[in-house]
């Protein structure tokens, strides 16, 4: 039975809460998939552990088991070779079907521009680093903040750098030469993210650097710099063909020693549903 199918079966005996969630699930797969249980919460209306408690009530393990759920769901689908001609045609000439369209070629175009044994060896650096710091600012601050997030389901010691963070001059202190920093930057205005580079550059850190033109400035500090679109793409076309990059860099990174962070994704769900039953029983006692 698919996770769709199941969720239906469920769906009246599940709260009030979980029904919304459940809802959300079914409608938006796509963005549960690419985002926290936080932020899922947030689009649904409801607090983050009702979005866990969805996922016991759906007897899974935890959030990520949710995720890779829907992920093979939508892979069975086989949605492109299922398709009618007639229906393919259709949904290519409305707007959104364009819209996609687009985004997939623009990830098809990137995918031979990306150097393989760059990518190699950016895994290995963030497999073997002490700390990962990410720095993404202004439009680049969210996916900084899922790559963040993401990562720390999988290792310890993932730090995002916030330029109005009052702890970031200790952060940038605190690197040397285990440390890998990766830097989203996109934007034009980036005096902030070059001063931090070049710091980083001198106590010997790990560069990556991901951007949105071979010439930007801080290609000189980057130990590896990519380039992800041209000028002629705006910030909404980059921003698929970013998050389809460092997904992949992020499995370039588990393969490095998939049993490792297998058992630490299982030790993360289960501290996180104790934090969650315990931050339950309390509400109880509250009210």
């Amino acid at each position: 039975m698919s996770i769709h199918e199941d969720i239906k079966k469920r769906f009246v005996r599940l709260s009030k809460g979980q029904r919304k969630v459940a809802q959300f699930v079914m409608d938006n797969p796509t963005t549960v998939i690419a985002n926290g249980a936080a932020e899922v919460g947030r689009l649904a209306n409801v607090s983050e552990s009702t979005v866990i408690r969805f996922c016991y009530a759906m007897d899974l393990s935890g959030y990520v088991e949710l995720q890779d759920e829907i992920r093979g769901y939508i892979m069975s689908q086989d949605v492109g070779a299922n398709l009618q001609p007639t229906y393919t045609k259709k949904l290519t000439n409305t707007s959104f079907g364009k819209v996609m369209q687009r985004d997939s070629q623009n990830i098809q175009e990137t995918i031979h521009l990306i150097n393989d044994q760059q990518i190699q060896k950016c895994s290995k650096w963030m497999h073997e680093a002490d700390n990962i710091y990410i720095l993404g600012t202004r439009y680049n601050a969210s996916v900084a903040n899922w790559l963040s997030n993401t990562l720390k389901t999988l290792r310890a010691n993932i730090k995002q750098l916030r330029l109005d963070s009052d702890d970031l001059v200790n952060q940038i202190n605190s690197m040397g030469e285990h440390t890998t920093l990766i830097v989203l930057s996109f934007d034009k205005q980036i005096v902030d993210i070059k001063t931090i580079v070049e710091i980083a550059k001198v106590k010997k850190v790990k560069i990556i650097a991901i951007t949105g033109s071979a010439f930007s400035p801080i290609r000189e500090y980057a130990s590896a710099l990519f380039t992800l679109g041209t000028k002629n793409h705006s910030s909404l076309d980059i921003a698929p063909v970013l998050i389809s990059f460092l997904h992949a860099l992020i499995e370039e990174m588990i393969n490095q020693d998939k049993d490792h962070y297998e058992k630490y994704q299982q030790l993360y769900e289960q501290v996180e549903s104790n934090v969650l039953f315990l931050d339950a029983v309390r509400e109880k006692q509250v009210f």
